[in-house]
């Protein structure tokens, strides 16, 4: 008998949208940057990016580091796109 379970994020709050992640190690701590969506937006990486880290030895304790990059930083981010209107979005992230 094949028993089936709910899937979920393990780590973010339910409220948070963060696709694209990309995992990083850095000391004893993994950290989880990734672009930033918003419920119900209407088009994609609106908001300012946060990150998540956790220790690598306990992956079920995360927690919001903040914000590392806000929108307003971008120049571009306002920007008027012919034929598109004001971008007003980001792109996904990664740090090395």
């Amino acid at each position: 008998m094949t028993v089936l379970k709910q899937v979920f994020n393990p780590y973010l709050p339910l409220n948070e949208y963060i696709p694209d992640g990309e995992p990083h190690v850095f000391g004893d701590r993994v950290y989880i940057f990734g672009s930033h969506d918003r419920a119900g937006g209407e088009t994609f990486c609106e908001l300012d990016y946060v990150v998540y880290s956790a220790d690598i030895h306990d992956l079920t304790d995360w927690r919001c580091e903040g914000t590392i990059y806000s929108a307003g930083q971008d120049p571009h981010h306002t920007e008027t796109v012919k034929g598109a209107g004001e971008r007003k979005y980001l792109y996904a992230p990664d740090v090395a």
